[in-house]
């Protein structure tokens, strides 16, 4: 072991680039971050904000996992991304919710809020099965065999971890301070939040399936503040989405065009990139009674990795709002799941209300006709032990 892999290689103030066990590395900036909030300390926001944006472009996957090397349970070098090889453990994935929270707290910045939703349906939720009773404790991309869900593991940390997380995801949704109120994360929830006196918030969600979303108001009495709404980084790029309604009314779009970010960011290592999210402020005087419907385009998106990443050349990874599919041979017989081309022209989103549980999947077709099925990645190995690979041949 040397000082990397413990994060005890230089002090905290001094390490920008995230290396070592991707777990422990998570929780020492949560620690950072949180210590920063609770002193103002202003100094120590570059020594996460440099090692958050060099995870996001050089040493993260697609789903938003981290931890390329399984002997070190850690961080590669930038760019090595292999999908099979792919540790990207549950908690990894977690202990990044933490810090991502936390961030997004101190900054108010939306990229913070953007990489927690995308960790968390993606890296985080392919944890935990469908029945809730079994687990997942590395997570890779590509599986060829051998891969499968356990009650149980010797060490614990993934099952457990994901029971508190889930059961405490209420506090993740808003924050507030006297004259501002974030929605952060679009989940169903009925949520008090404190902004002088008593600010009540019922959010209707339809995601991940179905882009709409209505938030009801209800202060205790009518009072002005300013309500940010965070435009999701997949559909920051839809320049008719999201469609805002306040009481039935349509929110002018030029709120919305001069909210978003102005300068695109540097491409990624995975092809997914946070940047794109932003807070939209409306600023009025809200009533008991107020509700504001977002309704958003959900496009299928084939995301490209980094020129750098090696073995990515020619693939694609498909998404849809906010979950990453992928293709699962249990829905494909017949197909060599590894070497079909896709037809990108093929693609459409069926709902499939029975299927494991209620989803929306992903038809498609190889370039001979061949049908395919993509389900969400946080699904798979819910049906036995099976192949599947996130990144498809086109």
């Amino acid at each position: 072991m040397n000082g990397k892999y413990l994060q005890q290689h230089v002090p905290i103030r001094r390490q920008t680039v995230p290396v070592g066990h991707s777990v422990r590395f998570g929780y020492l900036e949560t620690a950072t971050a949180m210590l920063a909030l609770l002193l103002g300390e202003a100094s120590l926001l570059p020594a996460m904000e440099q090692p958050w944006e060099h995870m996001v472009q050089r040493r993260m996957y697609v789903t938003g996992g981290i931890g390329a090397v399984p002997a070190l349970e850690g961080f590669g070098n930038d760019y090595e991304l292999d999908p099979e090889l792919a540790y990207a453990e549950t908690c990894a994935a977690l202990s990044c919710l933490f810090w991502n929270w936390q961030l997004s707290l101190i900054t108010a910045r939306a990229r913070y809020s953007d990489l927690f939703e995308w960790q968390l349906y993606n890296a985080a939720a392919v944890g935990m099965g469908l029945s809730g009773k079994d687990y997942l404790y590395n997570n890779p991309l590509v599986c060829r065999s051998g891969v499968t869900r356990r009650a149980w593991y010797s060490v614990p940390c993934c099952p457990s971890n994901l029971s508190r997380t889930w059961a405490d995801l209420g506090k993740y949704i808003c924050s507030a301070d006297a004259d501002n109120l974030w929605i952060h994360q679009y989940i169903g929830s009925r949520i008090r939040v404190e902004m002088g006196e008593e600010v009540n918030i019922h959010v209707e969600s339809d995601l991940p399936w179905i882009g709409k979303t209505s938030i009801h108001i209800k202060p205790a009495r009518p009072r002005e503040f300013t309500l940010h709404l965070r435009i999701p980084s997949w559909v920051a790029a839809e320049p008719a989405s999201p469609m805002i309604k306040i009481n039935n009314e349509p929110l002018a779009s030029t709120g919305l065009a001069a909210a978003r970010p102005s300068q695109p960011a540097p491409p990624t290592a995975s092809g997914y990139d946070p940047e794109q999210s932003y807070f939209l402020p409306i600023r009025r005087v809200w009533s008991a009674g107020d509700m504001i419907e977002l309704t958003y385009d959900m496009p299928i998106c084939q995301r490209h990795a980094h020129a750098k990443v090696k073995g990515h050349q020619g693939k694609v990874a498909l998404t849809r709002g906010p979950l990453v599919y992928c293709l699962e041979s249990t829905d494909n017989p017949g197909v060599d799941i590894f070497s079909a081309r896709l037809d990108p022209a093929s693609l459409q989103t069926e709902h499939a209300p029975h299927l494991l549980g209620g989803i929306s999947m992903l038809k498609g077709a190889t370039q001979d006709g061949q049908p395919l099925t993509f389900i969400p990645y946080n699904l798979w190995a819910n049906r036995g032990e099976s192949q599947m690979t996130v990144w498809v041949n086109t």
